[in-house]
């Protein structure tokens, strides 16, 4: 019996697993900002493609003003990320609005740690994108 490349295609989705062999990713995508009395909370959607869970992930994140002036550094703890499962991580940015934000630099990975992973896999794999019109994020 013969599968076609449809039922291929929802099987491998629904496992989970990577279409083509040896695809890994780490996908930071910036879903919503959303004013709070003190500040701006960013909501960020990742989903680890990596070979193992992530344990700890923490990323160097740069906030540009729209005139694109540095405003701030953060740490951005998005903690521990099961392998294949999508995650929502909220970051409070006080004393910022959000409409002061114009750009996402996410200028380093400070910790990536899992059972079988090297440091620099989480950088290596790392992409990013934005939901926000207003705002770019880049990588």
């Amino acid at each position: 019996m013969r599968a076609t490349a449809c039922s291929l295609l929802i099987a491998a989705s629904l496992a989970g697993t990577p279409l083509h062999a040896g695809e890994v990713s780490l996908s930071l995508e910036l879903n919503a900002v959303t004013e709070q009395d003190s500040g701006c909370r960013v909501t960020f959607v990742a989903t680890n493609g990596l070979a193992a869970d992530l344990s700890a992930l923490v990323v160097e994140a740069v906030i540009f003003t729209p005139e694109g002036l540095v405003d701030r550094l953060a740490l951005l703890d998005f903690q521990s990320l099961p392998q294949t499962r999508l995650r929502v991580r909220q970051f409070d940015l006080p004393g910022l609005t959000c409409g002061r934000i114009g750009q996402v630099l996410i200028n380093a990975v400070g910790t990536c740690t899992g059972d079988g992973l090297a440091q620099e896999a989480c950088a290596q794999a790392m992409s990013v994108t934005s939901r926000i019109p207003t705002i770019t994020i880049t990588g």
